[in-house]
């Protein structure tokens, strides 16, 4: 998506940070270090710490179930878009397996979202006030997060597992074209929610329907001008 640089490896798999994720965490962090407020900027820190730390969970999720499932990961980026993992081998034909990647990394969330609920709900959490908003905020974010991902657009998750789906009926050139043309349309309901205020929506509104459009074309376009 952009400038992109390297910033460690976790169990030797290289994680990688595209400039539009920080423009991300900027847009989705800005409201808590306006004002001069200590606190909440403190509380703004550890948010987007804890942010980055889950679409991170999520990423890597995909990566290890990929790994068990036979396809090896070559490393994950953070982007604009949350995130994306990449392989250095061809993802396996059959589409439970390929599903069950795509669903790993909601699934992350899912839990990650159980376990942030949770822990708000304990006395000593909720007794103290910052620790109990990081808490509400980061199992709110994860819930959000998975169903975010689960939307039928590329390239988030939900869309690559009705593709899947999908290519066992329609075939892959048809299914990929059934999830662009959704995810455009998820775009233009992103570009209705941001002119209404959001720039992270409009940031979100650009990339998906980047994505999805260039797609589209690919699976229209004769074989020799598809990427690969």
């Amino acid at each position: 998506m952009g400038a992109k640089f390297e910033i460690g490896r976790i169990w030797g798999l290289p994680v990688v940070i595209d400039i539009s994720f920080i423009l991300l965490m900027v847009l989705w962090g800005q409201g808590y270090f306006v004002g001069g407020d200590t606190t909440r900027m403190s509380l703004g820190f550890l948010t987007i710490v804890g942010l980055a730390l889950s679409i991170l969970l999520h990423e890597l999720a995909h990566a290890v179930v990929g790994y068990r499932l036979g396809v090896s990961p070559s490393h994950v980026e953070l982007n604009g878009l949350g995130g994306l993992c990449f392989w250095a081998s061809p993802m396996r034909p059959e589409a439970w397996r390929r599903i069950a990647i795509s669903l790993a990394g909601p699934a992350a969330n899912l839990i990650l979202w159980f376990v942030f609920s949770q822990l708000e709900t304990l006395d000593s959490i909720r007794a103290n006030r910052m620790v109990f908003r990081l808490f509400d905020t980061l199992a709110w974010v994860n819930g959000w997060m998975c169903l975010f991902n689960l939307l039928p657009a590329f390239p988030l998750d939900g869309g690559k597992a009705l593709e899947a789906l999908l290519g066992k009926v329609t075939g892959f050139l048809n299914a990929r074209r059934v999830v662009a043309v959704l995810g455009m349309l998820i775009a233009a309901g992103c570009v209705y929610l941001g002119v209404q205020g959001s720039m992270w929506m409009l940031l979100l509104a650009f990339l998906l329907g980047l994505d999805n459009y260039q797609a589209f074309q690919d699976a229209s376009n004769p074989p020799w001008q598809r990427r690969n």
